[in-house]
């Protein structure tokens, strides 16, 4: 299996799942998820502007690349789906939440 490597991508992903909005829209218009899939010959890059549609489509190890766009610029995070369901098993969903 082929190793991703994400140079220069932020991992303090707690602001990202709590402050970025990706819990509270439906779709992420202008920055979807980048979700890595890796075979044994290849990896694939996926777009998706769902946080259901990450969660519940793909296994916990894989590699995801979310954006949170800035005022002057924008960072960007490397996470695993499994980080992400671990967020919000610790921080339940509030009303206005859609994950």
């Amino acid at each position: 299996m082929k190793n991703i490597k994400f140079n220069g991508f932020r991992r303090d992903v707690e602001d990202f799942f709590a402050k970025s909005g990706i819990r509270e829209r439906k779709k992420l218009s202008h920055h979807p998820f980048l979700v890595f899939l890796e075979d044994k010959n290849e990896i694939s890059v996926e777009i998706v502007d769902s946080p259901r549609a990450l969660l519940e489509g793909y296994p916990d190890d894989t590699k995801v690349a979310g954006q949170w766009e800035g005022r002057w610029s924008s960072d960007f995070f490397q996470f695993t789906v499994g980080e992400f369901k671990k967020f919000i098993k610790k921080n339940p969903a509030e009303t206005y939440h859609v994950v």
